[in-house]
């Protein structure tokens, strides 16, 4: 369950920011590596590269800002030429338009996990419930 509302926050967040942003273009200047801890059966870390983008604003301001969204591989690479997406109120709120660097994807894909998950949990549960509260 905690996947399905996880999922379905981003899946809300990613579509109210889409409707008060403004778009253009930028470009990736660089990439910031978020270090992450790997299985303990792994023991090794991975990596999540965040793209920092400058773009120009429609009232002609430039802005540096980092992608909230990141991956590996990484959405876009520093010097590719991305459309985008910012918060008019706060330009440095601004992320890759995309399925991928908008967040769109991975929050339906968190949601339709944890409703898989919920349903097989139901549909293996209740069976196993009901013979343990009324044995035959």
């Amino acid at each position: 369950m905690i996947l399905t509302f996880l999922g379905g926050a981003a899946v809300l967040n990613t579509r109210d920011f889409r409707r008060r942003a403004r778009r253009g273009w930028g470009q990736v200047i660089r990439l910031r590596m978020n270090q992450t801890g790997g299985s303990r059966r792994e023991r090794r870390n991975s990596a999540v590269y965040h793209p920092i983008l400058r773009f120009t604003t429609v009232e002609g301001q430039t802005v540096e800002a980092e992608s909230p969204v990141g991956g590996d591989p990484p959405p876009a690479r520093p010097g590719e030429r991305v459309a985008i997406m910012y918060d008019p109120g706060d330009p440095t709120r601004a992320r890759i338009d995309g399925p991928m660097g908008g967040g769109t994807l991975v929050g339906a894909v968190l949601m339709g996990v944890g409703l898989l998950l919920l349903v097989i949990g139901v549909r293996l549960g209740i069976p196993f419930l009901m013979g343990n509260l009324f044995p035959a």
